[in-house]
């Protein structure tokens, strides 16, 4: 391939990137790469695409060799630095950030993204004032402004985190269409009449937003549409936002992947590698959908004396993703798993047990609530079989009804139409059924709708099942000091509400794709 092919290839590429197609684009960046495997453009944007694809090992790999040829473009150890960050690298991501800085120092963007490491490890001071710097900078840098905002909200300070994402959205500098939607969660409190409005002005002026920014300003006007009781319009707007947010979802390959683990993942596959479990207690597994509840799980643990809390952390999801769940064939990811050997194991524990030491070192029990590892339970059971597994569970329309109406990241492919969203249910509990009875571990089924209903049981339940003692601080798990960074983080700092209960039947009228995927698994036709 002459050079001229290869940019114009490259050049494709980007316009479907733009476009946030991430399928088509990553083909041709692989064929870019096939032929230059140390070209620093193919490599960076083939690290973008994995993140978007929702496959940030790769990522990683990708824009670490984009580093190594690249070494003085400050973008790429930008991007560099928020990659080790996803992947729980906090010394790397933080080197990244400060080379991004000395390659950059008067450009706002690398000190932005020093303060989201920072921010991302509660170092709440440190990150404070690399946005500053940032805004010193540049007075109106969205995503400084934006940081400091999630660090109000963080602390419990709405209204200046109100005051900031306002300050953000009239930016002259960057596209302030981030800032809308944690305003339109902020919206909760205090309602603007104009706010919709102009949400819906900005969508209708012929400016140059690619699909992810469009996306995101449908989805901020659908929030606010539905803080407005104005359900028909938020749906509008729901439906809009995800098919420029998220890219597409292979439903049939993400099917092919859980039938694969389904027949992998034996007794007798576990039987034969018991050599590789560690004896710690340590860790608190806390799994399931998004949206099911697994912030409050978190939460009520966390506030034990000898307990505390991880966050989502996105290790194992990132082992799993490696050895080619959803991202290889269902029989590479066969061979690859047999193919790992009593050391392989033992390294991979060791790592994430080294994780949780640093982020909780004098804690009898941390809790990692990263919903999808039950992706990931046949890896945690093998390494900790005496850790403490919590699977969250909530009716299955509900769970997907706020799935759908939440923003979350690009990553959740799954989410981008009510049809796949609710396939996907299936799957998930499909997989979720076959733990049950497989591994050779105790999961505990933690209900929503049964905390709801007797808070106390349910707490004491969660906190046995952890071997640890009870204690009453467990019950007032709103009043936490931790710093929780879900979109559950609102609703955790309060005291236990029912009105999420049975919440689907606000939008019976415009869920039906939704509760057709469902199957039997949708609530009873009224």
């Amino acid at each position: 391939m002459h050079s001229q092919q290869a940019e114009s290839m490259f050049q494709a590429a980007l316009d479907l990137l733009e476009e946030n197609r991430v399928d088509d684009a990553t083909p041709l960046l692989r064929t870019l790469h096939e032929q230059s495997p140390r070209d620093a453009r193919v490599n960076f944007s083939l690290g973008i695409t994995a993140h978007r694809a929702g496959d940030d090992a790769a990522c990683l790999k990708h824009l670490k060799w984009a580093a190594a040829v690249a070494k003085k473009k400050a973008i790429v150890f930008e991007e560099l630095a928020r990659a080790h960050m996803r992947a729980g690298e906090t010394k790397e991501a933080i080197d990244a950030a400060r080379k991004a800085i000395a390659l950059a120092p008067k450009n706002p963007d690398m000190h932005a993204v020093l303060g989201d490491v920072y921010q991302g490890v509660d170092r709440a001071l440190l990150a404070e004032r690399s946005y500053q710097r940032a805004l010193e900078l540049s007075p109106d840098h969205v995503a400084a402004l934006t940081g400091l905002a999630d660090l109000r909200i963080t602390a419990g300070e709405p209204k200046e985190a109100e005051a900031l994402l306002r300050r953000a959205t009239q930016s002259p500098t960057g596209d302030g269409s981030i800032a809308y939607i944690p305003l339109s969660q902020l919206r909760k409190r205090e309602k603007h009449a104009d706010d919709l409005p102009a949400v819906e002005r900005e969508l209708a002026t012929d400016g140059h937003r690619n699909a992810r920014e469009i996306g995101r300003l449908h989805f901020a006007a659908a929030v606010m549409a539905d803080q407005e009781d104005e359900v028909s319009r938020a749906f509008e707007h729901y439906e809009k936002g995800h098919q420029g947010f998220y890219p597409p979802y292979r439903v049939e390959t993400y099917a092919a992947h859980v039938d694969n683990a389904r027949a992998l993942f034996t007794k007798e596959f576990f039987l034969e590698r018991r050599d590789a479990a560690f004896e710690t207690r340590k860790p608190v597994f806390v799994v399931g959908m998004p949206r099911s509840g697994t912030t409050l799980a978190e939460q009520i643990i966390s506030r034990h004396s000898q307990a505390a809390g991880a966050g989502e952390l996105g290790f194992f999801n990132q082992q799993n993703l490696a050895l080619g769940f959803r991202m290889a064939t269902p029989a590479e990811f066969t061979k690859n798993v047999l193919s790992l050997t009593t050391r392989d194991l033992t390294r991979i524990g060791r790592k994430y047990l080294a994780q949780l030491d640093q982020l909780a070192p004098k804690a009898e029990r941390v809790v990692d609530k990263m919903p999808h590892n039950f992706e990931s339970l046949w890896l945690l059971a093998l390494l900790f079989p005496n850790a403490t597994f919590i699977h969250c569970t909530r009716e299955p329309a509900d769970t997907c009804v706020s799935i759908f109406t939440t923003p979350l990241k690009p990553s959740h492919r799954y989410n981008r139409s009510q049809r796949t969203l609710g396939l996907y249910y299936r799957d998930y509990r499909k997989l979720m059924t076959h733990w049950h009875e497989t591994l050779p571990v105790t999961v505990h089924d933690h209900s929503y709708e049964a905390v709801i209903a007797d808070q106390e049981a349910q707490s004491r339940a969660l906190i046995a099942h952890t071997g640890l003692e009870w204690e009453d601080a467990c019950l007032e798990f709103y009043k936490g000091e931790e710093a929780v960074k879900t979109f559950s983080r609102e609703q955790v700092r309060q005291p236990i509400y029912a009105s999420s209960v049975a919440r689907w039947q606000r939008y019976e009228a415009h869920i039906g794709p939704l509760l057709a995927a469902l199957g039997d698994l949708a609530p009873k036709p009224r």
